[in-house]
């Protein structure tokens, strides 16, 4: 009996609260697999919706710089001789009005020689630049090409603009290219609003890959620290999540234009995983409640249930002694109670029947005995 005892009273409520425990590991492997896809996903959202207001602010700073050069084009290059003195000084004019985004305009030939140029540029020859080609072979659109310093001391560079146009020389119309070299502070500003930390940046590529910005470029210019990003943000079409250095990474590229730029945002999904470990904890926690509340319920449940049983089992054995007097206690739950009550009612029954037998017994000694006492 004791060992019964043992396989039901101890065993079966272990089983029940190893089960319970494995479920609410179970929930907790599940929930947080959630958050975590809940949270990339969002993070994703998030940065995406980022990268969007960012590439939209570019454009519009591109477009402020494409109306800017149309109006140099249109209203001076194209209107008027390039000999004429009015020439010079309107152009000399539109830097010194525009002389907070404006750093130096020159004209060249096709051939690359000098037509003109602001004092601040040189009269060398830009037959092999980068921007120079691009402007001659895309005559419909504004090139946009690398940064350059230009004021060493303040740390001051500028965007090497330039686009196909055609000028006034002696009356003739000639082909040529105008070159704007714009300040990228305006460019900065925007990208500076970021949220630049060691686990979440933007920067900006040029059509070379090569950095216009980035908020780290001391470092990777000084070798102290290296962009690892830069491939895989090219060779993705929207965002892409990789691995580097044992740390996941969401990295986002989007194309400003047709500039040929591209603007990048790099996250840590480690970071937000760590930032939002509070959300973790509070659902283990619940749930370890919940799962210590299932334990102790399931065993008072079966202490409920297997009592009565018990309570039962022991007043029958002692009424297989011969106790007839015992009465078993009619407690329990549902059919527990009505077993212990038909047990009362069979057991009085029986102590009836066998009171009834030894009635007859004594009085069938007592029917006996009388013919004994009449003879003696």
């Amino acid at each position: 009996m004791n060992n019964k005892k043992l396989s039901i009273r101890v065993l079966f409520p272990l089983i029940m609260s190893i089960s319970i425990v494995f479920c609410i590991l179970s929930c907790m492997i599940l929930f947080s697999h959630y958050i975590s896809t809940y949270l990339v996903r969002k993070t994703i959202e998030e940065t995406s919706r980022q990268k969007n207001v960012l590439a939209q602010n570019i454009e519009n700073e591109i477009d402020s710089i494409n109306s800017i050069m149309n109006n140099i084009y249109y209203n001076t290059i194209k209107k008027y001789d390039i000999q004429d003195k009015n020439f010079k000084t309107i152009l000399a004019n539109e830097i010194t009005s525009n002389s907070e985004t404006i750093y130096g305009l020159a004209l060249y030939d096709t051939e690359g020689k000098n037509l003109w140029h602001s004092n601040n540029l040189t009269s060398t020859s830009m037959q092999n630049e980068s921007w120079f080609t691009q402007a001659k072979d895309n005559i419909e659109t504004i090139c946009y090409g690398s940064k350059k310093l230009v004021y060493p001391d303040n740390v001051k560079q500028v965007f090497q603009i330039s686009r196909y146009v055609e000028y006034i020389n002696h009356g003739k119309m000639k082909s040529g290219v105008l070159l704007m070299q714009y300040y990228t502070d305006s460019i900065d500003a925007i990208l500076e609003h970021y949220k630049n930390t060691q686990n979440s940046y933007c920067y900006l590529l040029d059509n070379t890959s090569n950095f216009l910005y980035h908020p780290f470029i001391k470092e990777i210019s000084s070798g102290l620290y290296k962009e690892n990003t830069t491939k895989i943000a090219l060779n993705s079409t929207n965002y892409s999540i990789k691995k580097l250095h044992g740390t996941k990474w969401l990295i986002e590229r989007q194309q400003i234009g047709y500039t040929g730029w591209n603007i990048v945002l790099v996250s840590s999904l480690f970071n937000i995983h760590t930032e939002n470990m509070g959300i973790y904890y509070v659902i283990w926690l619940l749930l370890l409640i919940v799962g210590i509340i299932l334990v102790f319920t399931d065993i008072l449940l079966f202490h409920d249930f297997t009592n009565p049983v018990y309570q039962l089992l022991d007043t029958m054995q002692e009424f297989g002694k011969g106790n007839y007097e015992v009465k078993a206690a009619e407690n329990g739950i549902g059919e527990l109670k009505t077993l212990s009550a038909h047990f009362n009612i069979m057991a009085e029954k029986l102590q009836n029947q066998m009171d009834e037998i030894r009635r007859n017994e004594r009085e069938k000694r007592k029917m006996e005995k009388k013919p004994l006492a009449v003879s003696d």
